[in-house]
């Protein structure tokens, strides 16, 4: 086994993750720079340092940290880190102890998760958050290994994104044909976590086996988690269909 075991309520607690994701940690940042994309952390996921205070705030484990540093000489910076338990509390007293109000029409994009009942009690497995931080980290990391090896690609800069509540790039395979590269948490279609790779067109060159889903071709955390090198694999995963596209 290479990963954490998936709670067995899974999907539920996925979806408690994305909605923390959206209308806590990405409206938090919003207020500072008006973007909402988040970073993966070891242990979780976060927002990068952001406005006046560099704010960052993340989910680790059952807890939320709230650090900020305030000062411009690095002599006399003041760095503080506030933290609150998550399971039992709201989205409303979390979204309150950084310092804002959620709002019920925040937007990340078309699928954005609705914001429910602010005040209902969360329930958050604390291993739910470690799982993703490391599902992200794996494929962050094979995406850049899969890029590096191409010559003169030119990717995105890969972002966690609340709407989808997944890490992922987009880049050229070649001119005139581009492609995403991501690292998912589930959704309604695969609901255990998995790699996928997705052109933007129609084209689906190389073996039908490789392409394993409508938008593309997918590898799950399952099929991952049985093999010896989990990375490599992920990488190699990567780096077919990238071959594929390239043609």
């Amino acid at each position: 086994m290479n990963f954490h075991p998936l709670p067995d309520n899974w999907e539920q607690q996925r979806l408690v993750a994305q909605r923390l994701a959206t209308h806590v940690l990405g409206q938090a940042r919003f207020r500072h720079d008006g973007l909402f994309d988040l970073v993966p952390l070891p242990g979780g996921f976060g927002t990068p340092p952001v406005g006046p205070q560099r704010e960052r705030v993340r989910l680790v484990g059952g807890s939320m940290f709230i650090e900020r540093v305030v000062g411009d000489d690095v002599r006399e910076l003041v760095a503080t880190t506030q933290v609150e338990i998550v399971v039992g509390n709201t989205i409303r007293g979390l979204c309150n102890a950084i310092g804002f109000e959620p709002d019920p029409g925040f937007w990340v994009g078309g699928d954005t998760p609705p914001l429910g009942d602010p005040d209902e009690l969360i329930i958050l497995d604390s291993v739910t958050s470690s799982v993703l931080g490391e599902w992200y980290l794996v494929g962050q990391r094979a995406m850049e290994e899969a890029v590096a090896s191409i010559p003169g690609a030119e990717a995105s800069v890969g972002r966690l994104w609340p709407e989808h509540f997944d890490f992922g790039i987009d880049l050229a395979a070649k001119p005139g044909v581009r492609l995403n590269l991501g690292a998912a948490a589930g959704d309604g279609g695969l609901n255990e976590p998995y790699l996928y790779v997705g052109p933007w067109g129609p084209e689906r060159p190389g073996p039908a086996e490789y392409w394993t889903a409508p938008f593309g071709a997918t590898l799950t955390l399952a099929e991952l988690d049985i093999v010896e090198e989990p990375l490599g694999r992920a990488v190699e995963f990567f780096l077919h269909g990238l071959a594929y596209l390239r043609g």
